[in-house]
Formats: structure tokens, C-alpha cells, sequence
């Protein structure tokens, strides 16, 4: 390895370092964050160290990885390297376990929030324990009630001991919802303004995750006049008229009957009159039992969750899966027009068929193309496939073509895609009539190719070339820090690039738009990212004099990732090739010039 990747001493000793190292591993996979750090220690001492990990590592998600027997290198070494698998998969371990137990606390906050009224989770002691967006809203705007220090208190001292009086009684044992207790909460200085809170006992629920520390479930309607709960399920379950879901509705907000008149210009004994008719249909006998069964019944949250499934589904219509000839589904997604001219797109190593830059615009409508972005396997909704190679990919591509009656199309490559796009090209070239390559070149052949490239991504190469059974298990806890925080990467990747991609991720909509590929990208896990990675850097299948259709390829001169010189050499290896260079930018080329290369491809059709 080349002195510049580390500023480590090169007289690093095992016995010295793996202590640190073995540091390094549990706290990156603890605090997924560090993995910048662990890469470079790791590599520096493997590379020094020439540790001998020729023999097949096992997978990373064998629990049993360090009891596997290995033969083929010496004791010292297979010591070693004893160490690492055990440290690592232990580690790999407790990071599956926090992830575990994050996710379980999402879900719950996810839950939470998908109830369409405040929620407020308590202890005996009228601590809180979790909220909901709703709810959180509430206590920011001090709508009658307010966190003091973890206390949750109202603006009025003798609600506040009425209100901590009712979670120490719905905290005794066997309590059960029949004892739920209702209390409106006016807001301060404004008279006409009340929130309805509905307290129940939380041993009902049968979460076992809630009853260890919650004791009281506390339902916040809206306070606001403005807001209206959606009640359409709870009135067709009790086969309420429209009159007597108004009247519920304002009930569950903590409004008096006398003011719902006035809200609704009838007179009070109409309200009477329509409110004892709800009783008797809903079964309860009083404004407080009402509202409860309104808050902390299904109803709200089954109509809640009925249009965000109906949301789910339009912004996802686009999406279709295909049963490939061997079982295996791959799923792609469409933009642009119908009918327009078919263009093949392959996402880049860390993206997926949500991968279109200007999706708030339909550019490729607008040129009239029909744009099919293809998950590749592991990636998205493909079924993960292992082993997976450049070649296989043109295989499977060819399948979709047929099964979508395509007999020709355009194919665009965005980095690592820009290689099986190419593959494509050279295998199948009576499929493809022209390929296009962005940010994308021939692999890294020379040192001089490494040393051109960022220090963090040559190392994480360098990893996969020397090392890519070991490689297989840091992508391991690389993922975790992704789906932890994927903004943590871009200040990882910040440290050595170009002022113009530094302006690219530092763009809010950049940000967002990255973290949703991603995050889909890497529901599957990292297996298909590393498979990748090492495909990379192995011997390609193709070769670049193979590919016959006319290629055009889009490179920053500053790009530090995958450099220029690689986009020069690939294209000088290409019959019919042209090259644009942009000088002034690096490797994000794509999110500016996305239009104009839909564009070139929608002329080409003409």
C-alpha cells in the first residue's frame, strides 16, 4: 500500500495494535458512524501486517464464523485471523441486537404516529416515556398542557393534581379501559378553546414492550377549530347520521353541548336530543365515555390508515415485478411516457429503481421517453441472488426485454451501473442501440489509478481487491451506519472532494432524495453492495473492444471517485465512442446534467 494512505506508523505490530482494532470493531458496530475510522486502522494493518486471508471467509451472518476450521496458513496467521472473524461477527451481533431494538422503538413511534390524535405515553409517576407528532405539537404550542422537565403538567395547577390523580389510580393493578377517565384542558386566555384528554390504562394494549415502563395511554383531541377528526369509519359503524357525527366530533374536542348549538345554529335540546340517540346507538352514558371510545377505539386510526394505503398505492403505481425464468423476481420502475422510445437506466451501487434525479419534474414525459429503472438482485424488491455477475445481468435484462416486448432500447449506466450497462452493450448488442455512460469507466488496472481516487474509497477498493471475504463482513457494519444516518456519509464523503460535488451534498434536495434511494436500496441488507464491489474489482467478463453500438460517455474532470482517466481509457478501447468532459465538476455530473443527457437520447430517436 502506497505511504499515503496512511499516516500510521509502518512498524505497526499485532500485539501492539489489537487491542485498538478489536476497539475499533465493537465500537463501530455499537456506533455505526466510526466505520470511516475502522476501514483505514483495518486496512493499515492488514496491508503491514500481510495477514494471510487467501482461505474463504464465512458469511457474515453465520453466527458460528469463529468455530469454523481454517487450514492453509500458519499458526501465528490463523491466530489472527481467529481473532478477527470472532470480534467481528460478535460485533456484527450486538449491531444486529441494537438494530433490533431501534427498529422496535421506529415501529412503535411509527404506530404512534398514525393515530390521527395526540398520544402521550406515561408512567406512574406522570413522567413521559414517548409521544407522537401530534402530541409533541401540543406540548411545543402549550395547548393547555406542557412538559416540565419529564412531568407533563397543564397550565392549571388544580387540573394538573386532578390529572395526576387519575394516571396513579390507572396505574394500580387490574385496571382494566372500563375505568378510562376524561378530562378537558383549556388552553390559557382563550376561553372558547379546550382539549379533550382521554387517560387509559395501558395493560389492555397487550404490549408487552409498553407495560415494562408505561403505565397510562393518554388521547389528545384536536384543540384547534380547524381540525376535524375523520369519524366516516366510526359513524358507519355505529350507523350515525351526518348530523350525529358532527356532534360526536366536536364531543371527542372537548366542546360543550351548549356551544355545539351555537357551532352548529340549532338549539341546545336539538343537541340534546341527537347526543342521547348516539348513546344509545354507541352504548355509553356520558360526553367523557364517548370521547374515549372515539380516541381509543379503532375506528380513527382504520380510516387514517385507509388513506395512507390509498397514498402508498397511487405514488407506487409505476412499480412492477417480473418472475424471471428461474424464480427469482426482479422488480423495475417507469417513468416518462407509455408509448415513448424504451430506455434502459442502471442505478448506481448505492441506488435503486428510485433512482430519478429530477423525479419532481417527468423530464423523460416530457422528452417522450418510457424510462424502466431495474432493481438489480439484492437491491430494492429483487430477490438477492448469489454470485451475481455482469454477464448474469445482461441474461436477466434480455428476459425483461422479452416479457415487456421490447426488441431494442437505449442503456444508461451511472457509475458501478455504467458497467453493466456496458456489459449489456458488449453480450447483447442486438438489444441495445446505444449505450451511455456517466461518471462511469474502465476499472482500476494501476496504482496510478488508485492514487487519483479519494483516500477513504481507494482503501474501501483496496479492502475488496486484497481482502474480499473480509470486506464482506466491514460492509456489515458499513450498512448499519447507512440506515442509521445516512447523512453521516456525506460528511464522510466530504473530506476529499472536489468544491463542486462538496456544493452537490450540500444541497437539502440532494440529501433527501440520496437517503430515500438509499434507504430502499439497502432494505435487503449489504450482501448485494459487497457482491458488487468485489465484482468491481475482479477480472470484468467483457471487454470493452467487445461493444459494437455507438457509446457516449459524460465525466467530471474533478471526479475523485471514479477518475477521468478511467472514462479516457474505456473510451479509447470503444470502435464508435465520444467523450464530453465537464471541467469544472466531479462526480455528481448526473444531478445537473440529467435533462440534457434524456435530451441526447430523445434526438437520437428522432
Amino acid at each position: 500500500m502506497n505511504s499515503s494512505d496512511s499516516s500510521k506508523d509502518s512498524k505497526l505490530t499485532w500485539v501492539d495494535n489489537q487491542e485498538q482494532l478489536i476497539g475499533m470493531i465493537y465500537r463501530s458496530a455499537a456506533e455505526p458512524e466510526h466505520w470511516p475510522e475502522l476501514l483505514e486502522y483495518l486496512y493499515t494493518l492488514l496491508a503491514h501486517q500481510a495477514i494471510d486471508v487467501s482461505v474463504p471467509l464465512p458469511d457474515s451472518n453465520d453466527t458460528n464464523a469463529s468455530t469454523l476450521p481454517l487450514t492453509g496458513m500458519s499458526s501465528v496467521n490463523l491466530e489472527r485471523k481467529q481473532v478477527l472473524l470472532k470480534h467481528f461477527n460478535q460485533a456484527l451481533s450486538i449491531a444486529e441486537r441494537i438494530g433490533y431494538l431501534e427498529q422496535k422503538n421506529h415501529s412503535l413511534n411509527s404506530l404512534l404516529n398514525h393515530i390521527p390524535v395526540g398520544v402521550i405515553l406515561l408512567n406512574a409517576e406522570s413522567e413521559i416515556l414517548l409521544t407522537n407528532e401530534l402530541s409533541e405539537e401540543t406540548l411545543q404550542l402549550g395547548q393547555g398542557l406542557s412538559q416540565q422537565g419529564r412531568t407533563l403538567v397543564t397550565e392549571e395547577e388544580e387540573n394538573t393534581l386532578l390529572l395526576q390523580q387519575y394516571v396513579r389510580e390507572l396505574s394500580e393493578p387490574d385496571i382494566d379501559a372500563r375505568h378510562s377517565r376524561g378530562l378537558a384542558i383549556p388552553s390559557a386566555g382563550k376561553s372558547e378553546q379546550q382539549s379533550m384528554v382521554i387517560l387509559s390504562p395501558v395493560n389492555h394494549l397487550s404490549n408487552s414492550d409498553l407495560e415494562k415502563s408505561a403505565s397510562v395511554v393518554l388521547f389528545i383531541s384536536p384543540s384547534r377549530p380547524d381540525v376535524e377528526l375523520d369519524l366516516t369509519a366510526f359513524a358507519e359503524g355505529y350507523k350515525l347520521t351526518p348530523k350525529e357525527q358532527r356532534i360526536v366530533n366536536y364531543i371527542a374536542q372537548g366542546v360543550a353541548p351548549p356551544d355545539i348549538a351555537g357551532k352548529l345554529f340549532v338549539s341546545y335540546n336539538t343537541v340534546r336530543t341527537q347526543l342521547k340517540s348516539v348513546y344509545k346507538k354507541t352504548g355509553v352514558n356520558s360526553q367523557s365515555e364517548l370521547a374515549s371510545l372515539v380516541l381509543t377505539g379503532p375506528w380513527g386510526m382504520l380510516s387514517q390508515n385507509g388513506r395512507r394505503c390509498a397514498k402508498a398505492k397511487a405514488e407506487n403505481s409505476e412499480t412492477y415485478c417480473f418472475t424471471l425464468p428461474d424464480g427469482r423476481k426482479l422488480c423495475y420502475q417507469e417513468y416518462g411516457a407509455a408509448n415513448g422510445s424504451p430506455v434502459i437506466y442502471c442505478h448506481s451501487i448505492l441506488g435503486c429503481r428510485l433512482e430519478n434525479f429530477f423525479d419532481q419534474v417527468d423530464i423523460a414525459k416530457q422528452q417522450g421517453l418510457r424510462l424502466i429503472i431495474i432493481d438489480r438482485p439484492g437491491f430494492g424488491g429483487s430477490d438477492y441472488a448469489e454470485g451475481y455477475s455482469f454477464v448474469k445481468w445482461s441474461e436477466d435484462l434480455q428476459a425483461l426485454l422479452d416479457h415487456l416486448q421490447l426488441e431494442q432500447v437505449e442503456i444508461v449506466g451511472y457509475a458501478t451501473g455504467g458497467v453493466y450497462a456496458a456489459c449489456a452493450a458488449a453480450t447483447i448488442p442486438e438489444r441495445i442501440s446505444h449505450l451511455s455512460m456517466v461518471s462511469s469507466g474502465d476499472t482500476l488496472r494501476y496504482d496510478s489509478d488508485y492514487q487519483a481516487t479519494a483516500k477513504l474509497y481507494r482503501m474501501h477498493m483496496k479492502l475488496a481487491r486484497d481482502y474480499p471475504k473480509l470486506h464482506r463482513l466491514f460492509a456489515g457494519i458499513l450498512d448499519k451506519g447507512l440506515q442509521k444516518d445516512p447523512n453521516k456519509l456525506f460528511k464522510v464523503l466530504a473530506r476529499d472532494l472536489p468544491p463542486s460535488d462538496l456544493k452537490v451534498l450540500q444541497d437539502p434536495c440532494f440529501r433527501a432524495k440520496f437517503s430515500r434511494y438509499l434507504k430502499e436500496a439497502k432494505i435487503q441488507g449489504s450482501n448485494a453492495f459487497s457482491n458488487e464491489v468485489r465484482q468491481v474489482m475482479s477480472p470484468w467478463q467483457f471487454e470493452a473492444e467487445q461493444i459494437s453500438v455507438p457509446t457516449t460517455l459524460y465525466h467530471g474532470q474533478q471526479d475523485r471517485l471514479i477518475p477521468v482517466e478511467l472514462a479516457k481509457r474505456f473510451a479509447s478501447r470503444v470502435a464508435q465512442s465520444q467523450l464530453h468532459i465537464y471541467q469544472d465538476q466531479g462526480h455528481y455530473i448526473i444531478y445537473r446534467h440529467w435533462p440534457e443527457i434524456l435530451q441526447n437520447i430523445a434526438k437520437r430517436q428522432q
